[in-house]
């Protein structure tokens, strides 16, 4: 099941300022080696208060990304195509790709590498069943697998500066490698146009390069 959006967003602003804690810090430490009581120590918080929002520190960056997967791409087939969905995480992903080239390095069970993957793939198969009311043929379930491989390993490269290309070329290039009966079968949104979210505007998502 997807995180409610209303629950990812309570107390926002203080799980930002925990995350940026974490940020500062692994300029100086790798993610492994960071405790929970450096990162309170650091962003000035009780142990109390930490524990309020998040059960560890793994559960940082995965509230995050469960944060720019909620409004884009895990709303694919739902309310956005595949482009749309795509542009909108990851500009979200792109205002704090140090923060998680850090993150990225730990290969525990529970670290950011690891826990996209599955999440994607529950949030897609639940896409087409619950959504779209299809069945996850095996069919299905193997291009759901190849699909959530192609993001993991390809959407990092790009915001590691490995692809010359703007961000809406780079949805366009993923959304044509998508297997086709996976791709046509989600690419129709079923929420009515008008009652969208509004999609970054270029300049906002690119802020950053400037």
């Amino acid at each position: 099941m997807d995180e409610p959006s209303s629950s990812l967003m309570d107390g926002f602003q203080s799980k930002m300022h925990i995350l940026d804690a974490l940020d500062r810090l692994m300029r100086d430490a790798s993610f492994d080696k960071i405790t929970v009581t450096e990162i309170c120590t650091e962003a000035g918080i009780s142990r109390a208060t930490f524990y309020r929002y998040f059960k560890d520190k793994f559960a940082i960056p995965q509230w995050h990304l469960n944060f720019a997967y909620s409004r884009g791409a895990n709303e694919i087939g739902r309310t956005l195509s595949w482009r749309e969905g795509y542009y909108i995480s990851e500009a979200t992903v792109f205002e704090k790709r140090a923060f998680y080239t850090n993150v990225a390095r730990s290969d525990d069970y529970n670290a950011i590498d690891n826990y996209a993957p599955r999440m994607r793939k529950r949030t897609i198969a639940a896409t087409v069943t619950d959504f779209h009311k299809h069945p996850l043929t095996e069919h299905l379930r193997f291009q759901i697998d190849a699909t959530v491989e192609m993001e993991v390993h390809l959407l990092p490269k790009w915001h590691y500066g490995m692809y010359d290309a703007s961000l809406e070329e780079l949805c366009a290039w993923m959304a044509d490698i998508v297997p086709r009966e996976l791709f046509k079968l989600l690419d129709t949104p079923l929420m009515p146009p008008s009652t969208k979210p509004v999609m970054p505007k270029p300049a906002e998502a690119f802020r950053n390069l400037i």
